[in-house]
Formats: structure tokens, sequence, C-alpha cells
């Protein structure tokens, strides 16, 4: 588990490394409304509310880090990433059937939260999963800006075997 979410951090600081501060924060209209920067934050607040919440047993995935320099410094993202990485390493070595609750909103008409019982390998799946559909977000916007990214980024894993099984 820790090899995949260890893979998953790597795309982002490369992808961060690569990219300029104005290309980070720039909104690519009309096809998205929010930066490659806002996308790279919202990964980086999932990932931060799964390893804060693991310490008390409770993940709320609504807590978000919204108009932060994550959004404005492909740096300080950098720096968040690493940050993660070090948690990362030590949280892989918990048990993976961990019980968690996870709270998080449900509705767009409403305001609704919901709680329901996961476990960490559950969440860590989740949270990677999520972090690579974003990255297929990134890559669109730098596709869009005339930019190339690195073979692989923002490809799910069962899309990487079936790539592999055509080869």
């Amino acid at each position: 588990m820790l090899e995949s979410q260890l893979q998953v951090v790597q795309q982002a600081k490369q992808f961060l490394a690569d990219i300029k501060q104005p290309e980070y924060s720039t909104v690519v209209e009309p096809h998205f409304s929010g930066s490659a920067g806002v996308h790279m934050r919202h990964v980086l607040d999932h990932y931060r509310a799964l390893l804060s919440g693991v310490e008390h047993g409770s993940v709320d995935y609504n807590k978000r880090t919204r108009f932060s320099d994550l959004e404005n410094c492909p740096q300080t993202a950098f720096k968040a990433w690493e940050e993660i990485e070090l948690q990362l390493s030590a949280l892989c070595n918990m048990p993976m059937d961990t019980p968690l609750q996870i709270v998080s909103e449900v509705s767009v008409t409403q305001t609704q939260f919901e709680q329901v019982p996961s476990t960490l390998a559950r969440e860590l799946v989740f949270v990677s999963s999520h972090a690579i559909h974003h990255f297929s977000l990134l890559a669109v916007m730098r596709s869009l800006q005339g930019q190339s990214i690195p073979a692989g980024f923002g490809i799910a894993p069962a899309t990487a075997t079936f790539q592999r099984q055509q080869a």
C-alpha cells in the first residue's frame, strides 16, 4: 500500500517541479472553473484530512484550505507533498484495517452531512484514486496551456494495467 501512495506523491511533486507559478494559478477558461493550484490544493486537503483524522479515528473531508498559498505557489504545494510523504511512511505502518468514521457532505442542493464507517486501507485507496482523477484534469489543463506532462501522469492503475497488456 505504501508504494502506491508514494507513487501518487511522486507524480504530484514532479508536476509541481515542472510548472511555473503563472500557469499554476491561471484558470483555463472556459474549460475549467479552477486553476491547477486549486485542484492541487483540493487533493492535498483530502490527504491532510485523512492524515490528521486517523489520529482520533474520524476523518472529515469537508475541511478545506481554500484561498491558501497552496493554490498560488507550486513550491508551497511541493513542500506540503513532502510532509505528506513523511506522514504516509509512518501511517502505512498502522494496521490497514484500522477503523475510521468518515464525515462528508453528500448533497449539492442542501447542506447534508453523512457519517459512515470505513478503514484506513479503504481511505488510502480513496485519496489516491481521487488524486489520480484530479491529476488527469491537471494533464488536460497543461495540454490546453501548450505544455506536456510526464508519461503516466493522471492514469488510473487499472488503465495502466490495461495499457501494459495491450502493448
